[in-house]
């Protein structure tokens, strides 16, 4: 820091004088440099460094001249010196070094048991906490990951504001599970073709295995168990666990009106006033306060209209269709990927195919003939 003082720029200004002449001589045999030297009827000034100014005043005081020191660079912003230039190379590098990162995550518009619960597979995913965007894996990735641990939610909205990222997830709709005749021995074939990806057997003995592919109606699991020479029939139960693509096309209209949820806001009622039905949920609070009355949390929704493109195509139109097929699906359903083959744009009209990427339990029990 003292070093880059010493070369910072000032102004001599001396009165002219009779000695005048031999005092700039001098100070050229000092090899001092005298820059912009300027001559008027009543003084000379000329440019120099600071480091020049003790042989200067040395010099001033054997020839009887007085001068007057202005620095020029005072009031400058930028001095062409080497601790503003790092200076200026750290002011742009550290934004740019925090924009590289992810500081925030959260979890909005989910239950506390969602949020817990995603929360810990964020944490088991390394996506919890800070990290770098370039080792942010794909959303599609991630929603996958996020699917396949929480067979309860249909969909993961990823939103990402700057360093920010939130998750918003979707409940599947509710499924009565079909009545099954447990009773009932046999073998489980498959309902579908698909490529295995897991079992979750009671019983029974696997004929395939993971990742292979199998057709309708194949054999996935008997439930004949051999042992030595004989064979027992203990029928087999559980579930079967295949992939498979689903092909859909759609068409909308161009201009597309939807309901997102809005801002959450707390609002008290009195213990006797009657409850809404566009409560949320009621906040905790000690129990003699029931007696007065709650308060209860309360999410508007709001009504958007777009303009569809094809970037809100990925964004808004797949996970509609991805909610149209999770109500068609068994329950545990997983839609893990999908993809947009092709979408077109006329004057009101927007037309596309969608592939979605299936999980989906493919076991279907078929009961032994007689002569099993």
């Amino acid at each position: 820091m003292k070093k880059s003082r010493e070369y910072r720029i000032v102004r001599i200004r001396i009165k002219r004088t009779k000695r005048l002449p031999a005092f700039l001589t001098a100070l050229t045999k000092n090899k001092i440099a005298l820059h912009h030297l300027t001559t008027t009827d009543n003084e000379v000034s000329f440019h120099t460094i600071r480091k020049h100014l003790p042989t200067i005043r040395k010099l001033r005081y054997q020839y009887g001249i007085s001068f007057r020191i202005e620095s020029l660079d005072d009031d400058q912003v930028l001095r062409k010196e080497w601790i503003v230039y790092v200076g200026l190379l750290i002011l742009f590098a550290i934004p740019f070094f925090f924009s590289q990162w992810i500081w925030q995550v959260s979890v909005e518009n989910a239950t506390p048991e969602q949020s817990e619960e995603l929360s810990e597979t964020l944490h088991e995913m390394h996506l919890a906490g800070p990290f770098m965007k370039r080792n942010k894996p794909d959303d599609s990735l991630i929603r996958q990951y996020i699917l396949s641990k929480h067979r309860d939610l249909s969909w993961v909205h990823i939103h990402r504001r700057g360093s920010k990222i939130i998750f918003e997830p979707l409940e599947a709709p509710v499924i009565e599970n079909e009545v099954n005749n447990d009773s009932v021995k046999g073998n489980l074939i498959a309902n579908k073709s698909g490529v295995i990806t897991h079992f979750n057997l009671l019983k029974g003995e696997r004929v395939v295995e993971e990742n292979d592919a199998v057709k309708n109606d194949q054999l996935l699991v008997s439930g004949v168990i051999k042992s030595g020479e004989e064979s027992i029939v203990y029928g087999a139960e559980g579930e079967v666990y295949a992939d498979y693509w689903i092909e859909s096309a759609f068409s909308l209209p161009k201009k597309i009106t939807y309901q997102t949820m809005g801002e959450k806001t707390y609002h008290f009622r009195w213990a006797n006033e009657r409850k809404k039905g566009n409560e949320w949920k009621i906040v905790k609070l000690p129990k003699w306060f029931s007696m007065i009355g709650e308060v209860y949390l309360q999410q508007e929704l709001i009504e958007k209209q777009v303009t569809l493109d094809e970037k809100s195509v990925e964004d808004i139109v797949i996970p509609l269709l991805h909610q149209r097929y999770i109500k068609d699906l068994p329950p545990k359903t997983v839609v893990k990927r999908e993809k947009l083959l092709n979408v077109t744009f006329d004057n009101d009209t927007v037309k596309g195919k969608v592939l979605f990427l299936v999980n989906e339990n493919i076991a279907i029990k078929q009961a032994f003939n007689q002569g099993d």
